[in-house]
């Protein structure tokens, strides 16, 4: 188990560290007011959450269980990043 935790970790941590790389190579004017690690945070966490619900068939629950937060944060989150699919209506009213 041990193994698979420390796999994980250096499977995910290297192409981070490759974008962060890449962000300060192509950037010539660093963002100066201090949200580098506020706008990360955003997009890695909206991914995540974006894909575990892929992955789980937009399964709130599995996805809340795998991600090891409550529903109701998970909810919170797929709001603040517009996660909700937009569901298809093909009932129509004559």
């Amino acid at each position: 188990m041990k193994n698979k935790k420390k796999n994980l970790k250096t499977n995910i941590e290297k192409p981070i560290k490759n974008l962060i790389d890449q962000y300060f190579k192509n950037t010539k004017e660093y963002d100066k007011k201090g949200y580098l690690y506020d706008k990360l945070i955003q997009r890695v966490e909206r991914q995540l959450i974006k894909q575990v619900l892929k992955n789980t068939e937009q399964n709130q629950l599995q996805t809340a269980k795998i991600l090891g937060i409550s529903r109701s944060t998970l909810r919170k989150k797929m709001a603040t990043f517009s996660l909700f699919e937009k569901t298809k209506n093909t009932d129509k009213i004559d």
